[in-house]
């Protein structure tokens, strides 16, 4: 019988060392490929899909001696770190030569309008960081499944029961959604209103639709897949 590392050798498409330059060129030209830093009792594996983007996980697999799995840690690539720095150093930019330094240049004018401009880039940028947040969290716990089922540590139906076992509508998840839905839409609705201003398209605008249309296609994907399944379930 193959051990867990042979298993994954067999899925490994390309080897590449774990850095930045690699991870770069992960996001550009290697999607749908697995590809992996393959050391004795570790390897680092990662692998791009459509939706997580550049803001992929790298999955850190440690073997004991009989090359078999010890551990899974997962981790923000190398790449999306570069770019979670390169957008926050445009937000808070924009935060203090767009909005601050206006508004101390003229403070005794300062009016509510001010205030609430503030407050509503403040809300949108936390909110667009948690919606963030939450959408790299499900696509990394269902990219480790993927993986686990490809090794054989877990059985597709057995991921599906569990998954369809836990309740999507608990208080916490409720309250979840009934902040995240209409933020994402808010952030939808803020982006296409930003990109068409002054009758022209931004381009620098559309990364911004992409996550909370992505969060929501996900989330109602899975909540539909558990409707269906569960439905069928009882028909039985």
């Amino acid at each position: 019988m193959k051990s867990h590392k042979e298993k994954i050798d067999e899925l490994i498409t390309l080897k590449r060392e774990n850095n930045l330059l690699n991870h770069i060129s992960t996001s550009f030209f290697n999607k749908g490929e697995t590809i992996a830093e393959k050391n004795l009792n570790e390897y680092v594996i990662w692998r791009r899909n459509y939706w997580v983007g550049t803001f992929y996980p790298i999955f850190r697999i440690r073997f004991n001696e009989n090359d078999e799995i010890k551990s899974i840690k997962s981790e923000l690539s190398l790449n999306g770190k570069l770019w979670v720095l390169i957008i926050s150093g445009l937000i808070l930019s924009f935060f203090l030569f767009a909005l601050l330094i206006p508004i101390f240049e003229d403070f005794e004018y300062l009016d509510y309008t001010d205030l609430i401009m503030l407050t509503v880039y403040g809300l949108l940028v936390v909110c667009f960081y948690l919606v963030l947040r939450n959408f790299y969290k499900n696509e990394t716990k269902y990219l480790a499944n993927e993986l686990k089922i490809a090794i054989g540590i877990e059985s597709k139906e057995n991921i599906e029961r569990i998954e369809n076992g836990k309740k999507e509508w608990t208080l916490k998840s409720t309250l979840i959604r009934l902040i995240f839905y209409p933020i994402s839409i808010a952030i939808i609705l803020f982006t296409v209103n930003s990109m068409f201003q002054g009758n022209y398209l931004r381009g620098d605008a559309l990364f911004g639709i992409l996550l909370p249309i992505g969060y929501l296609y996900a989330d109602i994907r899975i909540l539909r897949k558990k409707r269906i399944a569960n439905d069928g379930n009882g028909t039985k």
